[in-house]
């Protein structure tokens, strides 16, 4: 009698599985047949005329106006279910065609894991001019997935830092360093493509700056700023940020960010080293659960991390952050998790990389994310993983 009952629910969980397969399929390619615009009511608008109002006070200014005047907004869309009651978080991520899907399965895994009775992620999105419709499309289809606690605005970016591609970074990593000159907001959220985020972000979205330019994850190559003559303690991995962008306008640390992004050519880590030096001494931490790396154990928190950085840490804070993360940074894994076919075939060589990581298990969680997207077979496709 039990293994009739097993075998039945068995049949029950493929027949469902399959059923939402389909159901996710079809979701994805209605929203390939949609024709998004940009939401023509007040709330559209509104933000619209904050955007220019914010960029027309610097656009005439004539070492901005080179970068501005590339910048326009794209689109303001969002469901008509949309909770207006919610609290609004702010994200803003960078995007081109090469980390496209890795950066809808982070923003997948955030709109997962939200309180979707109590918050509204709002994702500012800066795309290349390169970037086609079938991209944007994509992304938008989210809004079909997730009606009632999401808004996207996507930015073209136009041509902006192309000439400034150094080594194996894009250029579309430096158009965070503009975004206090036309995002009308105090405060944002800043995420790389190789992030996973397991819990709702409003904690974090409220965490005090106590007159701190940017919060960040304390990172490996704490010497990342040494060689430019200055020893801090306090050196941040640029890929999970919290910018306060009203202190940045104040004080207009824009123009040095710039110039320092256009005039220093030979900068090891590109604009993370340019955020460290810049922001100098007012840099504060993000709690240690917010861009914990892809660790492979606990041996590797204690005797890599705290030995590589001077601050001191709470050490049970740590080992609960590699438990039970709110934010996963995949910037151990070498290469990339999503390229499977080869996550064996080379060793880590990278500064700060651990060597003896295989990154299977981390493989897993990221597939697992990708899964639960609705564009996984075009990801499965393009990576070629194993469905």
């Amino acid at each position: 009698m039990n293994k009739i009952i097993k075998n039945l629910s068995i049949k029950i969980f493929v027949f469902i599985s399959l059923l939402s397969s389909i159901c996710i399929s079809e979701i994805f390619n209605e929203a390939n047949k949609i024709e998004f615009n940009f939401n023509k009511d007040s709330r559209g608008y509104d933000y619209y005329n904050s955007f220019n109002k914010l960029r027309n006070q610097y656009i005439n200014d004539p070492f901005l106006k080179i970068f501005l005047k590339e910048i326009n907004l794209e689109s303001y869309d969002y469901n008509e279910n949309l909770k207006k009651d919610n609290n609004e978080i702010h994200v803003i991520v960078n995007m081109n065609s090469k980390y496209f899907y890795p950066t809808l399965v982070s923003i997948n895994s955030a709109l997962r894991n939200s309180n979707k009775n109590k918050t509204t992620l709002v994702y500012h999105i800066l795309l290349p001019k390169a970037i086609g419709k079938d991209y944007i499309n994509k992304i938008k289809s989210l809004l079909l997935i997730y009606p009632t606690n999401l808004v996207i605005i996507i930015y073209n970016m136009g041509k902006l830092f192309s000439k400034f591609k150094r080594n194996r970074f894009s250029e579309v990593t430096f158009y965070r360093l503009l975004s206090p000159l036309f995002i009308p907001l105090d405060k944002i959220i800043y995420m790389d493509s190789d992030v996973l985020v397991f819990k709702d972000l409003e904690e974090m979205y409220n965490l005090q700056f106590h007159n701190n330019y940017v919060l960040g994850y304390l990172d490996l190559l704490s010497d990342g700023v040494d060689y430019l003559g200055l020893i801090s303690e306090k050196y941040i991995n640029a890929g999970v940020l919290l910018l306060n962008l009203k202190l940045i306008r104040e004080n207009k640390k824009f123009y040095e960010l710039l110039h320092m992004a256009k005039y220093c050519k030979d900068l090891k880590n590109n604009d993370q080293t340019i955020i460290n030096y810049i922001f100098y001494p007012n840099i504060g931490t993000l709690p240690l659960k917010y861009g914990i790396f892809n660790f492979d154990s606990i041996f590797d928190i204690k005797y890599l991390y705290l030995r590589k950085i001077r601050q001191q840490l709470n050490f049970t804070e740590l080992i609960e952050a590699f438990k039970d993360p709110a934010i996963m940074h995949y910037t151990l894994c070498i290469p990339k998790v999503w390229n499977s076919n080869s996550i064996f075939s080379k060793k880590y060589t990278r500064t700060g990389t651990i060597n003896r990581t295989k990154c299977q298990k981390y493989l897993n969680i990221w597939i697992e994310n990708a899964y639960n997207t609705s564009f996984y077979k075009d990801i499965a496709e393009h990576y070629k993983l194993k469905t």
